[in-house]
């Protein structure tokens, strides 16, 4: 009775489970970024450097420049 249990020992889920949990993780996070990138961080970099370079040109033509 000593060898027996009562439930089975949870060995090797981590082996079996490995590559699909990978895969989701990755898979996840590479969504994520992407979501991250071009949802956000690129239309706000797009609309700083709008806004510098509309800056530099009223600047060139108070000078009297043309940029």
């Amino acid at each position: 009775m000593a060898g027996t249990t009562a439930v089975k020992p949870i060995t090797g889920m981590l082996r079996r489970n490995l590559v699909l949990d990978l895969g989701i993780a990755l898979g996840l996070g590479f969504a994520m970024a992407n979501a991250y990138w071009y949802g956000y961080h690129m239309p706000r970099t797009n609309a700083r450097d709008s806004y510098y370079a509309k800056l530099e040109q009223q600047k060139a033509e108070a000078r009297g420049q043309k940029a």
